[in-house]
């Protein structure tokens, strides 16, 4: 939810009931502490309260080669760091990481979790109180990661999820995903499994929840709440798109925004428009960066990407939407 879900969305999500995550890793850090601030003010808490919400992290903007060797070296800690011992979030996400080695990542977190039983005696008492989640895209990944020590939860991804997730060669329907673990199901011991993809009515939640699915991700029904952070003419866009078939996968926003570098067997799911089917027969990409920069400034919904799942439409019978403020009603988060 990189651009969405802010401090004050997982904030209110908290309130809610559930566990509200901060998108983080695709801008800079400081862009993480001012929306963790946003979150202690929304929650009525100070600095030295710990935080019951987390960071989600796309990985690969903070691996080689995206970042020089020098600065990949040192910004995984640095960031790591930051969520665990100087905001004191409960949750880590961990998601996208370029060479797959998400369990790699898992330990690393886990060791600068273990710092703090060497220093203060609050981070002594924190220091099994991190959860790690990690997300899969195959059923491959899924599996290794079930076996993977520090794990808390796995989130299943199927190809309906919007946002970036798996392609359609790679990955699999969120039932049949779902399908391939019936054994493990439910789960009653760490690390659990959560699904998500296509998730955002009470009927569809209802129904993977009697599969054994120990909680589900919603995203595009929170991507129109009040509280987050995409421009009102895109979820204005959401609310009137009819999203089993005016969504699409493909890397094609990527391209024109410059946004590569994204796992090999990853796409992304948006509402289509002129970026994803245009005409590309000129292969100009050039250009079709700068157009894609203008409707950035310009706001124009018609070529900025609108990430979005395959998902009935957000005005069915079945999710009810208010058009003037668009905040999801409580049946649906």
């Amino acid at each position: 939810m990189a651009g969405v879900a802010g401090g004050v969305l997982a904030a209110e999500v908290h309130k809610a009931g559930g566990v509200g995550l901060i998108g983080a890793g695709h801008l800079p850090l400081d862009n993480l502490e001012a929306e963790v601030a946003k979150a202690r003010q929304q929650l009525g808490l100070t600095e030295d309260n710990d935080l019951p919400i987390g960071a989600g992290l796309i990985l690969w903007r903070l691996e080689a080669p995206h970042l020089v060797p020098p600065l990949a070296a040192a910004e995984p800690d640095r960031w790591l760091r930051y969520i665990i011992h100087s905001a004191r979030m409960s949750v880590l996400w961990l998601s996208f990481s370029a060479d797959g080695d998400l369990g790699g990542w898992v330990k690393r977190a886990r060791r600068i979790e273990a710092e703090g039983a060497k220093g203060s005696e609050r981070g002594r008492a924190r220091r099994s109180w991190l959860r790690i989640v990690v997300m899969a895209q195959t059923e491959d990944m899924a599996r290794t990661l079930t076996q993977q020590e520090g794990v808390d939860a796995v989130v299943l991804q199927g190809t309906e999820a919007g946002g970036h997730g798996p392609t359609y060669e790679q990955g699999l329907p969120l039932d049949t995903l779902i399908s391939r673990f019936s054994s493990h199901l439910p789960s009653t011991h760490p690390p659990f499994l959560l699904a998500a993809g296509g998730l955002a009515s009470p009927t569809s939640v209802s129904r993977v929840l009697a599969l054994g699915i120990a909680a589900v991700v919603p995203g595009t029904a929170l991507s129109v709440a009040s509280e987050s952070l995409l421009p009102q003419k895109q979820k204005e866009l959401l609310v009137r798109t009819r999203m089993a078939d005016d969504t699409g996968r493909g890397l094609a926003w990527d391209l024109a925004r410059g946004t590569n570098g994204w796992p090999a067997g990853v796409d992304g799911r948006a509402v289509r428009n002129l970026t994803s089917e245009g005409d590309k027969a000129a292969g100009d990409l050039r250009a079709e960066t700068e157009r894609y920069a203008r409707a950035m400034k310009e706001g124009d919904v018609e070529r900025v990407v609108t990430w979005a799942g395959a998902l009935p439409s957000l005005t069915s019978d079945d999710v009810h939407y208010d058009m003037q403020t668009l905040q999801v009603p409580a049946s649906a988060t």
